[in-house]
């Protein structure tokens, strides 16, 4: 089964949650030279002995079932409506386009939004590095497509195969890739089997493996031959390195490269739209705040503390709320509304960009746009933390140094977390009430917001270079 989710599951802006003590330096890969992609056709194959029989004995009916129970989730969330067109329904079934020429083609899948934006400075990296590659970009869920036709617009964007039947094989057969490389960790038996079957090498890439899906494989330890099929594995730390060890995977094939994350975050792509929005937004010198992939409720509690902040001492702040899921949109405006507070919506002001009432709530309708609304903010708040959810992405605007604050449930980041406290360069608090208290002192603190935001960015200075050391260790893989 795959490593980090349920069939088609929207993941989260995956971060590196992680107990142990990765190598900080981030300096050189830990591990021999792997051996390159010939030495596929020396691995067993999991259907030719008692464990590969009884893994996918186990194994494909379990998927089936698990994929039809999940099937009525799946059409909630519009899978099969029109955000998922029946050209990507095909593509689901391995019906990918024929993209094969002449020129070597390489595969990199990623699962959802986070994965594909962490592979954004790696595929550029690669295509300079070697201009005579053709590069096809899959996805599993909607949103993941979306935002990967924007982030690769010269770039073939296709929905990764369902794992069953053929599906996967089809695929294979009509890309015809000369390696596969897979974002964080995604172990599908099919997929694995039938790349082994065409000699097509398979590596991951920024891997890292959650305890709780090592709790799960080092349960089933047996079960999991697909683990070999895997051809190279460049992980995000030591502590990730480790877990593949103990699961059996041969030492030769795990590197630690590092988190190719720190090295995609923006560090000033958008300054010229941000300094196009932060007039309209702050037109007369107001405070901004974003609060950045929000979910259930966080709005809510953010207007509520912004109102009590405000009855204390008067205090000009812009609130512009942009959730993790747009289709939330119409609801978060209902409720701004309700609070007796006016909205607008991006979508209605990208355009024109017409004067802001002072007291109104900016709600971001569209996927996209949050590197920029970060980049035009005073503090930023990032979401998923003050409900469980386990975060999401605080790089991103500590990248551009804005003063980045979040809330408790930070397990999907925990890595990265770790380095921004330590260096003292966020602020994370316990509960609503140390969130008002902190968000109070960065609204009316200009010289603390300077001071954290300066030392993010050079956490995330400290930190890059894990793209070329990925780089080194797959070029093989594609041949000269």
């Amino acid at each position: 089964m795959p490593a980090n989710q349920a069939p088609n599951e929207e993941s989260p802006d995956q971060g590196s949650p992680d107990e142990g003590h990765p190598d900080a330096s981030g300096s050189q890969p830990t591990s021999p030279a792997a051996p390159a992609a010939s030495a596929m056709s020396a691995m067993p194959l999991p259907r030719s002995g008692l464990r590969g029989w009884l893994t996918m004995g186990i194994y494909q009916p379990l998927f089936l079932l698990v994929f039809l129970l999940y099937s009525p989730v799946l059409l909630w969330r519009g899978m099969f409506s029109r955000k998922a067109q029946s050209s990507q329904m095909r593509e689901r079934m391995g019906f990918v386009p024929r993209l094969a020429g002449t020129r070597p083609l390489v595969w990199i899948h990623g699962v959802s939004v986070g994965e594909v934006k962490a592979a954004s400075n790696f595929v550029a990296k690669l295509q300079k590095l070697r201009p005579d590659l053709d590069l096809v970009i899959s996805t599993t869920t909607p949103n993941g497509r979306l935002v990967a036709r924007q982030e690769y617009p010269d770039l073939p964007v296709v929905t990764y195969p369902l794992d069953l039947a053929n599906f996967p094989g089809r695929a294979l057969s009509r890309l015809r890739p000369q390696c596969v490389l897979l974002m964080e960790l995604e172990i599908w038996p099919n997929f694995l089997q039938a790349a082994r079957k065409r000699d097509i090498p398979v590596a991951v890439i920024n891997g890292r493996i959650s305890e709780r899906t090592f709790k799960g494989y080092r349960m089933a330890r047996g079960l999991l031959p697909q683990l070999d099929l895997i051809t190279k594995y460049c992980v995000q730390d030591r502590a990730y390195q480790q877990r593949l060890l103990d699961l059996g995977v041969d030492g030769a094939r795990v590197f630690v490269t590092g988190n190719m994350k720190y090295d995609s975050v923006d560090m000033g792509q958008h300054a010229e739209a941000a300094a196009k929005l932060r007039p309209w937004l702050s037109p007369a010198g107001q405070r901004v705040l974003v609060t950045g992939s929000t979910h259930d409720d966080e709005e809510s509690i953010v207007l509520d503390v912004v109102k009590q902040i405000r009855s204390r001492k008067p205090l000009g702040v812009r609130v512009v709320l942009v959730p993790r899921h747009p289709e939330r949109s119409p609801a978060i405006c209902e409720m701004v509304q309700q609070k007796g507070l006016q909205v607008v919506r991006w979508s209605d002001a990208a355009e024109t960009l017409p004067p802001l009432p002072e007291d109104a709530v900016v709600v971001v309708d569209t996927i996209g746009q949050l590197q920029r609304f970060y980049a035009a903010c005073d503090v930023a708040f990032v979401g998923g933390s003050l409900v469980p959810h386990g975060g999401q992405n605080m790089l991103e605007p500590a990248a551009l140094g804005r003063a980045t604050l979040f809330g408790p449930h930070t397990a999907n980041f925990r890595r990265d977390v770790e380095l921004l406290l330590a260096a003292d360069a966020v602020i994370q608090v316990a509960d609503r009430g140390g969130f008002e208290t902190e968000l109070e002192r960065l609204l009316r603190d200009d010289e603390h917001c300077r001071l954290l935001g300066e030392r993010a960015r050079k956490v995330i200075t400290a930190n890059q270079g894990a793209t070329a050391r990925t780089l080194d260790l797959v070029v093989d893989l594609v041949g000269s």
